[in-house]
């Protein structure tokens, strides 16, 4: 699905996340979000489609590391040798292959110890595709998981903190924590937000401040 002259996203299917392609003219691509491990052939197909070359991505970045959203990281890194971006929060998670913040020992998947290139802070900016995404640090559904904000074209790619249509992340898992999710819910909500990109489900092409805020209510009655 065509976001933008420079963001594609790439539904995920069965298990895995979404994906999401930055196009840059000049730079090549970078993706957030690599799905699991069986993205792999719809991912390519794709990027073809768009008339792109996977040899061409040059950055991963992951919006938190549990295993449908890294899964297919490691088989990426090997192939095309993109730079890894993580949380630095959460980044010994991927440097060390952990079973458990990952979900790979829960859904009896496999993490391959793969090198972090850049480990992102909260604040810092990372610039592509004529976007320059602000990296929000977004704790609750997992300690380290990140948002992206551009705040020129007012987008967010939000991973799992905040859905479409009131929904927001489960908080059961390693490292999830209501209260934190609550105040990441609290504080997106404060941000004017036109286009919504999460990690699962439907992308919200207008309006989608108006999501964040029903996602932050629901949230109050709810966790």
């Amino acid at each position: 699905m065509k976001v933008s002259n420079s963001i594609h996203l790439v539904e995920g299917q069965g298990f895995d996340s979404n994906m999401y392609v930055l196009l840059d003219d000049e730079r090549g691509m970078t993706l957030v979000d690599t799905g699991h491990d069986g993205h792999r052939r719809y991912l390519v197909d794709y990027i073809k489609e768009i008339g792109q070359e996977p040899e061409n991505i040059k950055n991963v970045i992951l919006t938190h590391v549990h295993i449908d959203h890294s899964g297919g990281l490691s088989w990426l890194v090997k192939k095309y040798k993109p730079l890894v971006n993580v949380c630095e929060i959460e980044a010994y998670a991927i440097e060390e292959g952990d079973l458990e913040l990952t979900l790979a020992g829960m859904f009896k998947g496999f993490m391959d110890e793969t090198h972090v290139d850049r480990q992102l802070k909260h604040g810092e900016t990372f610039s592509w595709g004529g976007h320059d995404f602000e990296v929000i640090v977004t704790p609750g559904h997992t300690k380290g998981g990140i948002c992206l904000y551009d705040r020129k074209s007012k987008v967010l790619i939000s991973g799992d903190t905040v859905f479409a249509d009131g929904s927001f992340g489960r908080v059961d898992f390693p490292t999830g924590d209501a209260a934190e999710l609550q105040k990441s819910l609290d504080f997106l909500a404060t941000l004017d937000v036109e286009i919504l990109l999460p990690g699962h489900m439907n992308a919200v092409m207008g309006d989608a401040s108006r999501h964040i805020k029903t996602s932050a209510k629901f949230a109050r009655m709810m966790i």
